[in-house]
């Protein structure tokens, strides 16, 4: 075998194995994260050192108002919050932020740039009924849409957590 062969093979493998221990480690936050979860109808919303589990409850209270998306040209309809509101209500200062980011149950990860708050909601419902739980093959209780994209991409089923950045 060449050494060139070799030197590949061997930052192959070491590339490998820290895929496979970053992803045993974000499997485990996931997890302890979701633990905090207990009741099913929360997520988290985390700034800095603090972190707040949401219950539907207080989202519906915070004035849950109608969201029109319109990904791929098919309108779709849903209830949710402004994830702005979310913030306010919470009283984080998020002005020097740069971006929020949103974690799944799944695992996916997707973040979006601070002044696109205007358009971001945390929804629960669609067409007046309930999100389905992932177990029920639906998105998971709450889900992140982006109003004005034309594409779901960053569109987070499954939300577990908000985090400011």
């Amino acid at each position: 075998m060449k050494k060139e062969t070799k030197i590949i093979l061997a930052i192959f493998i070491g590339l490998a194995a820290i895929v496979a221990v970053l992803g045993y480690v974000n499997r485990n936050n996931i997890i302890a994260r979701q633990e905090l979860l207990a009741d099913g109808y929360s997520f988290l919303v985390t700034h800095g050192a603090i972190t707040h589990a949401i219950h539907i409850s207080e989202l519906i209270n915070l004035g849950a108002v109608p969201v029109t998306a319109s990904p791929r040209g098919e309108d779709r309809h849903f209830t949710g919050v402004l994830i702005r509101d979310i913030l306010n209500y919470l009283s984080f200062d998020y002005a020097t932020s740069r971006s929020i980011a949103f974690t799944s149950h799944d695992g996916f990860n997707s973040a979006i740039d601070i002044d696109e708050l205007s358009h971001a909601f945390v929804v629960f419902e669609e067409d007046g009924e309930r999100l389905a739980s992932r177990d029920e093959g639906g998105p998971g209780l709450f889900m992140i849409v982006m109003a004005e994209d034309p594409f779901p991409n960053r569109w987070a089923r499954y939300l577990l957590e908000i985090t400011v950045q």
